[in-house]
């Protein structure tokens, strides 16, 4: 029986692997970190309720890219003064973002979370439920690169790196099903909440 010893090449393709992986790892982290306390706030109902009236209204666009098709969307930056509902606070020159123009005067419900300001409708759990499932998913592929060295150009490919998983029988399904979890769960929370 040869036994061959993987060559440089392979080897610094396992060791880019393994740094994919732990920066996927990072990233992961951080996004969450970022996530968890406005995902806290918008489910404990946090924020100032207020009114905001409206001095101008700017338009501009937003582009988004699909695996298709680009699509522009028009949106609104209105700038006013914002005053809350329970009396006290006001501040000026607050801007938010709207569907649609609105006229000098109007008078909108807007939400003061710390330092920010936004529409009811905008403070949405679901999409912070979406980007923590990514991250989940996010995570457990970072851990499977980390431990495998997959995910290189030179690299191991799936089913090699499959194989070299440590404890294969418990980590291969546990990586598997935590990374399914988060990205069902990902897909269900951006489409329905």
């Amino acid at each position: 029986m040869v036994s061959t010893q993987p060559s440089y090449r392979s080897t610094g393709a396992l060791w880019l692997g393994r740094l994919l992986g732990l920066g996927l790892i990072l990233l992961a982290a951080v996004v969450a970190v970022v996530t968890v306390p406005e995902l806290r706030s918008e489910l404990a109902g946090e924020g100032t309720d207020g009114t905001l009236t409206v001095s101008s209204c700017e338009a501009h666009t937003k582009t988004r890219y699909g695996t298709h098709r680009r699509t522009t969307e028009l949106k609104f930056s209105c700038t006013g003064t914002w005053t809350a509902q329970s009396g006290g606070a006001t501040y000026k020159d607050v801007t938010v973002e709207t569907s649609s123009r609105l006229e000098n005067g109007a008078k909108i419900g807007v939400v003061q979370a710390d330092d920010t300001f936004e529409l009811p409708e905008d403070r949405a759990p679901g999409k912070d439920i979406a980007i923590l499932a990514f991250c989940l998913s996010l995570l457990t592929f970072g851990i499977f690169c980390l431990l495998t060295g997959f995910g290189t150009r030179n690299g191991p490919g799936l089913a090699a790196s499959w194989q070299r998983l440590p404890a294969q029988r418990v980590a291969g399904p546990a990586l598997g099903g935590l990374f399914v979890i988060g990205a069902l769960t990902a897909l269900v929370c951006a489409l329905v909440v």
